[in-house]
C-alpha cells in the first residue's frame, strides 16, 4: 500500500487513482480546528436514530460509517441547522473506473468566507474545492438550507387526519395480535412523530425523504430535532 506521499506523487504526475487512495488524500488534508467547533455547536440539538441499530449526534455516528446509505435524509436534518444560504448538493461522484458515477448527497456550507464541504455518509469534511477535484462532482439538484426548513416546517405542523379505514383498522388488530401490549406503547411513543415525504425531483426540500421526526419549535424556527431512519423503497 502506499504512503500518502507516494499517492499524492501519483496524483500530481495525473495518474489515475482508487477510490481508496482518493479518500486517503481527502482524509490527510487538515481541517481547522475551529470549523469542527462550529458545527458541533451548530448540530448541538440534533439527534439520529438508525433504524433500531443505534442512536446519537452526528458526530458520535458519523466517524464510524453509521450514517452510510443514508445521505438523503441526513444531508437534510443537518442542513436545517446550518445557515439559510448554505445547501445541499445532490449528483454523481467519480470514485474510479469501478464506481464511475456514485449517486450522493453532500452539503456546502460557508465558514470565514471559505466554503467546505460536509458529507456525513462517507465521512469527510472539507474544503469545496478540494472535494470537488477528488471526486469530479457532478451536480444534478442543489436546494437551500432556507428552502428545506420551511418544507420540513410545512409537512411538520400541517393536521394529520387519523386513518379510520377498515384497512388500517384490521392491520392495527393484527399488529395488537402479534405483539401484544407492546404495539400500544410503540404507538404512544411514536404519537408525536412525523413522518415526512419527498418526491422523485432531485431539487426538491425533501428528496427520496421517508423519516420520522420529533420537533421543538420556537418562534417558528427548528430548536430541537429527532430523526429517526425507516427503510422505503427508495
Amino acid at each position: 500500500m502506499f504512503g500518502i506521499n507516494e499517492i499524492l506523487g501519483k496524483a500530481f504526475s495525473k495518474k489515475p487513482l482508487t477510490e481508496e487512495e482518493k479518500f486517503r488524500i481527502l482524509r490527510s488534508k487538515r481541517i481547522d480546528p475551529k470549523v469542527v467547533e462550529y458545527l458541533m455547536q451548530k448540530l448541538n440539538n440534533l439527534h439520529i436514530e438508525v433504524l433500531a441499530d443505534y442512536e446519537g449526534s452526528l458526530f458520535q455516528l458519523m466517524p464510524f460509517g453509521k450514517l452510510m446509505g443514508w445521505c438523503w435524509q441526513t444531508t437534510e436534518s443537518v442542513i436545517v441547522f446550518l445557515n439559510d444560504d448554505d445547501y445541499i448538493e445532490r449528483g454523481n461522484l467519480y470514485f474510479d473506473e469501478r464506481t464511475p458515477e456514485y449517486y450522493h448527497s453532500w452539503i456546502c456550507f460557508n465558514y470565514n468566507g471559505i466554503e467546505y464541504v460536509l458529507d456525513p455518509c462517507l465521512s469527510f469534511l472539507c474544503k469545496k474545492d478540494d472535494y470537488y477535484k477528488i471526486f469530479e462532482a457532478d451536480v444534478k439538484g442543489k436546494v437551500s438550507a432556507k428552502a428545506v426548513k420551511k418544507e420540513l416546517i410545512r409537512q411538520i405542523t400541517a393536521p394529520k387526519e387519523e386513518d379510520s379505514s377498515e384497512e388500517h383498522k384490521s392491520f392495527e388488530r393484527v399488529m395488537r395480535e402479534i405483539f401484544g401490549s407492546s404495539y400500544d406503547k410503540v404507538k404512544e411513543e411514536k404519537k408525536n412523530e412525523v413522518t415526512v415525504h419527498g418526491p422523485e425531483d432531485v431539487n426538491t426540500p425533501l428528496y427520496r425523504n421517508g423519516a420520522g421526526y420529533k420537533t421543538e419549535l420556537e418562534d417558528g424556527k427548528i430548536k430541537k430535532l429527532t430523526v429517526h431512519y425507516y427503510y422505503t423503497d427508495c
